[in-house]
């Protein structure tokens, strides 16, 4: 059987490390898969769940012989991690990420990978707010975009198996320049996500209701706040790591909020009815 790669290494088996394994194992991509990992326990329950054949704790020189090393630990370690592994990778090594962050990290990596390697920041937009990679499925990355981050100095040949891996497992790939991806998605993902978890703290806060007041909640409360339900440490390593767009966006959400609340104190139906008609035709046309 021809596999695209011989050797693939995870670090951090997270819900997305996790499917990778899996459908990587699934769909034959690579010969071997290996896990790398902080905790024994966690890495050999993955083992015994079939994720991986083989998994270590800490990096050595069995990383050398990995082709594709994807990196799937929180962001703001994962320029850390890759300096970690460094020293170990073989000539010809393609590194990747996948995380929500690019900016930071490609810059930080610049500096520490190899000249004889190659880095190349990757973002599969798939996930749910769960973490773990109990919480991994098959098929996760089927018909999701996932987006490469390639700089002037990315190796052809490179981004073209990076491509085709990704293509492999059903995603569907495009390229973007690392500013540009990190004030999208900190428009259409992490700007989201902070105002769900504020307006969740919002009401678990407020001095008259205890937490009960969400057992009265319905499904426009559960399906806009879903999110807030997502892992505390990889969004606050993603606050800090994004935090100039987040912080222009949540600007820009705050002028909106303060629009509403000003045709609401106002009683200004025509207003309201026009703010309320450019959302929803908006939101429509998604």
């Amino acid at each position: 059987m021809a596999y695209l790669f011989n050797h693939i290494a995870i670090a951090g088996l997270g819900l997305i490390g996790g499917s990778l394994a899996r459908d990587i194992k699934r769909l034959h991509i690579a010969r071997c898969v290996t896990g790398y990992g902080r905790n024994s326990e966690r890495m050999q329950k993955a083992h015994n769940l079939g994720l991986i054949d083989n998994w270590r704790v800490g990096f050595d020189h069995s990383i050398s012989d990995a082709d594709l090393i994807v990196i799937g630990t929180p962001v703001c370690s994962i320029a850390e991690t890759i300096k970690a592994l460094a020293p170990y990778l073989k000539a010809g090594a393609l590194v990747t990420d996948v995380g929500s962050v690019k900016a930071p990290v490609v810059e930080a990596v610049g500096a520490i990978m190899p000249p004889t390697a190659c880095f190349i920041g990757g973002h599969p937009i798939a996930g749910t707010e769960n973490s773990g990679f109990e919480s991994s499925c098959e098929g996760l990355f089927v018909n999701r975009i996932c987006v490469l981050t390639p700089t002037a100095d990315t190796d052809t040949t490179s981004l073209e198996k990076l491509t085709y891996f990704w293509k492999a497992l059903g995603a569907q790939v495009i390229t973007m320049e690392v500013e540009t991806h990190d004030k999208i998605f900190g428009a259409i993902s992490h700007l989201p996500h902070m105002v769900a978890f504020s307006l969740v703290n919002a009401l678990v806060d407020t001095p008259e209701f205890d937490r009960k007041i969400l057992q009265y909640s319905a499904g426009g409360f559960r399906d806009f706040t879903r999110i807030a339900a997502s892992d505390p440490i990889m969004w606050r390593d993603i606050a800090l790591m994004n935090r100039g767009n987040i912080l222009h966006w949540v600007e820009m959400f705050k002028q909106s909020l303060d629009t509403l609340s000003e045709a609401i104190a106002s009683g200004d139906d025509a207003a309201l009815e026009a703010f309320f008609k450019k959302s929803r035709d908006a939101r429509r046309e998604l």
